[in-house]
């Protein structure tokens, strides 16, 4: 069993787990500050419309859900407060887009395993130019992070406070909603469409509970991620488990002992 792990598509995956790993906590920070919870899981079934028409039209699926879901994001934020709640308009264009990508699929041949590996994520079958593609994608995101950081945080903490200090809210969402969209479309093909907003959310959540400022949250967010990737990467290998949801699993165990965690330190303060 051991000499799995010292496989190269192992270590690929590994490598590939920790780079998302660390963009995840982060993003999934943001995400909760934003009360943008149920946009993960929006963005990544844009993308399965993005994988129907790679399949029907032969083109890339990597172009296709990208592009899906930056449109995703770029119509979010136009209607963003206005004749209705954002959930509302989650709800509506979500549905609508699943709809979409289902009667698409209804035109490709029954059992197509790039949907099923779509759904679920396949990162063990993950080659060369996958981790190129996700060390750019985390690295690009992390510099955005880091430079942004100010405006980010400010759009969700206090938007009020924001445009008194004269940050254009609108242009800053429409940013983080692209550069999501866009991260959530590399990554959703690997951890799976269904599971990637899971794994944004879940030790964001789990950070939460334990910490106390904006920065703190960000990082344990992101040593939950890469304990959780890693974790169940691990797991995956192992006993021959879907690698996605085995992550996810692991995620909701952290979660737990976080919670756990919470309790003591409320009872001994």
């Amino acid at each position: 069993m051991l000499e799995i792990f010292t496989q190269s598509f192992f270590i690929n995956s590994l490598i590939a787990v920790i780079m998302i790993s660390l963009v995840t906590g982060a993003l999934g920070s943001f995400m909760i500050w934003q009360r943008l919870s149920y946009l993960g899981d929006s963005l990544s079934h844009s993308s399965l419309l993005g994988i129907a028409l790679a399949l029907i039209f032969n083109i890339s699926p990597s172009v296709s859900i990208m592009l899906i879901a930056i449109m995703f994001a770029i119509l979010l934020s136009l209607n963003f407060n206005k004749l209705y709640s954002t959930d509302t308009i989650l709800n509506i264009v979500t549905n609508v887009v699943l709809s979409s990508s289902l009667i698409l699929m209804s035109f490709l041949p029954s059992g197509n395993n790039s949907i099923i590996s779509s759904l679920f994520g396949d990162i063990l079958m993950i080659d060369q130019s996958n981790i190129i593609s996700i060390f750019l994608t985390s690295v690009i995101v992390t510099l955005i992070l880091i430079f942004r950081w100010r405006y980010w945080l400010m759009i969700s903490i206090n938007q009020d406070l924001a445009t008194v200090e004269k940050v254009n809210v609108n242009f800053v969402r429409l940013e983080f909603l692209i550069i999501l969209a866009i991260f959530i479309a590399i990554s959703a093909q690997l951890i799976g469409i269904l599971l990637i907003a899971a794994f944004l959310l879940i030790p964001a959540a789990s950070a939460r509970l334990i910490s106390k400022t904006p920065m703190q949250m960000i990082i344990v967010a992101t040593v939950f991620s890469v304990i959780s990737g890693v974790s169940g990467l691990i797991l995956s290998a192992s006993f021959d488990l879907l690698t996605g949801p085995a992550i996810i699993l692991i995620a909701a165990v952290y979660l737990i002992i976080a919670y756990f965690i919470r309790l003591v330190l409320s009872r001994s303060t």
